[in-house]
C-alpha cells in the first residue's frame, strides 16, 4: 500500500474519532441540559436519569455528577451523591462547589470531622462560596469548637450571610462559650427576622429558663416545636410544664410522644410519675401495673411502682424487694423496701434491709433515719441512740432527732446524755408545731434534775464528780 493511501486512511480514521467525540459531547450537553430542567421543575427521578446519560455520553463531564449528586441528596440517597460529589472533585479538584456539596452530605449523614476538612477546603478554593461558611460552623459547633465557629460565622455576616440561620448559629457559639448576654441578643436578632426559627427560640427558651423565665421560655420552645417537631424539643417543653406547676400540660405531651414511641417505656414510666404527682395516682397505679406486668424484671419500673404505693405499704415492700431481686445495685429500691416495711410495723424484718442498704451506702440518710426508728420501735435503745447520733451529726438542725435521741438516753438510764438532748430539743423545737413533745420533753427534764438533786441519777453524780 501506498504511503499516501495510508495517510488518507489515518486522516479519516481520525476525522471519524473526533467526530464521535464531538457527537457524544453534543449529546452529554444535550441531556444534562433536560436534566437541569427537570431538576428545576422538581422530577428528580427524571432529572437523574438525564444526568445519567449525560455521564454515559461523556465519563468526563464533572458538572453532571455534581448535579446528580444534588439531586441525590433531595432524594435521600446519601451513599450515591457522597460517590457523585467524590467523583466530580476527583475529575476537577479546583470544584469548589462539589467540596460544599460533600461537605454538607457528610455534616448531615454524622461524619462531621470529614465534613468539616471537605468545606474547609472549599473555602480555601473560593473563599466567596456562600453557604460554605454556615455548613463550616455547623461543623465546628459539632466537634465542640464553638469559638472557631463564631469566628467563622462572623465572617459570613461580614460577607453578606446574615440571614436567620447564621445569627441563630452564631448564638449558640456565644452561648457555649458562656457569653449569655451576646447570645440572647443574637438569638432575638434572629427571632426578630424569622419568627419560627426553632434553633434560636430553642435558644433563647435556655436562656429564658436559666433566667426563672419559665413562662418566656414555655413560649419560645412551643413555637420552636411547632416549627421543628423533634422528641427532644418535646421533653425539654414538658419539663418546663412541670417545673411551672402545669402538669397536665406535661402529661399531654407524653401522650403525644407515647403514641409515636409505644413501645418506649421510660416515657410511659415519666408520664406516670406525674399522672401520680397531679392527683391521678389511680389511674397512674393502673399504669404502671400493665408495664410491670409487661416487663416483669425491670427494675426501675418495679421501683417506680413501689413509689406509688406509699399508702399501701405491704404493696410497696413487694415491688421494692422485687426490684432488687432484679437489680441487686438498686440502693434506691433497697432503701424504700426498708422503709415499706417500717410503715407496716414489720421492723424486725426491717432491720437486715435497711443494714444492707446503709453497708452500701454508708451516708445515706433515709436509711440511716428508717433504722433509727425501726430499733426505737423494737426498744432496742442503745442501737437506737446510735443511729439518731449519727443522723444529728448529719442533720444538726433536725430537732425531732434530738427528742428520740433523749427518750433513748433515758430509757438506757444515762440521765447525762438525756438532760442534753432533751435541752437541745426544747431550745431547737418549734413550740407551736410540737408542743405536745416540748411539754413531754420539759416534764423530762424536771424530773431528771429532781432525781439529780435527789442523787438518784448515778450517770449525773457521776458527770458532776468529773
Amino acid at each position: 500500500m501506498r504511503l499516501a493511501t495510508v495517510f488518507v486512511i489515518l486522516l479519516i480514521t481520525s476525522f471519524a474519532s473526533a467526530q464521535t467525540r464531538v457527537d457524544s459531547r453534543q449529546d452529554a450537553a444535550r441531556a444534562f441540559g433536560e436534566g437541569q430542567t427537570a431538576h428545576q421543575r422538581g422530577d428528580l427521578s427524571m432529572a437523574v436519569r438525564f444526568y445519567s446519560s449525560a455521564i454515559e455520553a461523556d465519563p468526563t463531564l464533572f458538572q453532571a455528577y455534581y448535579q446528580r449528586a444534588n439531586a441525590f441528596v433531595q432524594l435521600s440517597r446519601e451513599a450515591e451523591a457522597e460517590a457523585d460529589f467524590k467523583k466530580a472533585i476527583e475529575i476537577n479538584p479546583s470544584f469548589a462547589r462539589a467540596h460544599r456539596g460533600l461537605g454538607r452530605s457528610l455534616l448531615d449523614r454524622g461524619m462531621t470531622e470529614e465534613a468539616r476538612r471537605a468545606l474547609g477546603r472549599a473555602l480555601e478554593i473560593d473563599p466567596k462560596l456562600k453557604e460554605t461558611r454556615i455548613y463550616l460552623a455547623s461543623a465546628l459547633l459539632k466537634l465542640g469548637d464553638s469559638e472557631r465557629a463564631a469566628s467563622v460565622l462572623k465572617e459570613a455576616i461580614a460577607g453578606g450571610e446574615g440571614d436567620s440561620l447564621t445569627v441563630a448559629l452564631l448564638g449558640v457559639a456565644m452561648e457555649r462559650l458562656g457569653k449569655t448576654d451576646e447570645a440572647f441578643t443574637y438569638y432575638s436578632r434572629a427571632i426578630e427576622t424569622e419568627p419560627a426559627n426553632a434553633t434560636a427560640r430553642e435558644g433563647r427558651a435556655r436562656l429564658l429558663e436559666a433566667r426563672g423565665d419559665a413562662v418566656g421560655a414555655i413560649e419560645d420552645l412551643t413555637i420552636a416545636w411547632r416549627s421543628q417537631p423533634s422528641s427532644e424539643i418535646a421533653l425539654h417543653l414538658a419539663r418546663l410544664y412541670t417545673r411551672a406547676g402545669r402538669l397536665q400540660a406535661a402529661i399531654q405531651i407524653y401522650r403525644n410522644l407515647i403514641r409515636e414511641r409505644p413501645e418506649d417505656s421510660n416515657l410511659r414510666a415519666e408520664m406516670i410519675r406525674l399522672m401520680a404527682a397531679s392527683d391521678q395516682a389511680e389511674e397512674a397505679m393502673k399504669e404502671i401495673e400493665k408495664l410491670v406486668a409487661a416487663q416483669p424484671s425491670n427494675a426501675k419500673l418495679l421501683a417506680l411502682a413501689g413509689d406509688l404505693c406509699e399508702d399501701k405499704p405491704d404493696r410497696a415492700a413487694e415491688f421494692y424487694s422485687r426490684a432488687v431481686k432484679a437489680d441487686s445495685s438498686d440502693n434506691h429500691s433497697r432503701v424504700g423496701w426498708g422503709a415499706a416495711l417500717l410503715r407496716s410495723q414489720q421492723y424486725e424484718a426491717a432491720l437486715p434491709v435497711l443494714i444492707a442498704a446503709i453497708e452500701m451506702e454508708p451516708k445515706n440518710h433515709s436509711a440511716h433515719a428508717n433504722l433509727a426508728t425501726a430499733f426505737f420501735k423494737l426498744k432496742q435503745y442503745p442501737e437506737a441512740a446510735r443511729e439518731f447520733i449519727w443522723l444529728i451529726q448529719s442533720k444538726p438542725d433536725v430537732a425531732a432527732s434530738y427528742y428520740f435521741l433523749a427518750i433513748s438516753f433515758d430509757k438506757i438510764g444515762d440521765c447525762v446524755q438525756a438532760t442534753r438532748a432533751y435541752r437541745e430539743f426544747v431550745r431547737r423545737a418549734d413550740s407551736s408545731q410540737n408542743k405536745n413533745e416540748v411539754e413531754e420533753a420539759k416534764i423530762r427534764l424536771s424530773l431528771l434534775e429532781r432525781l439529780a438533786k435527789e442523787g438518784k441519777c448515778k450517770s449525773l453524780i457521776k458527770e458532776k464528780a468529773k
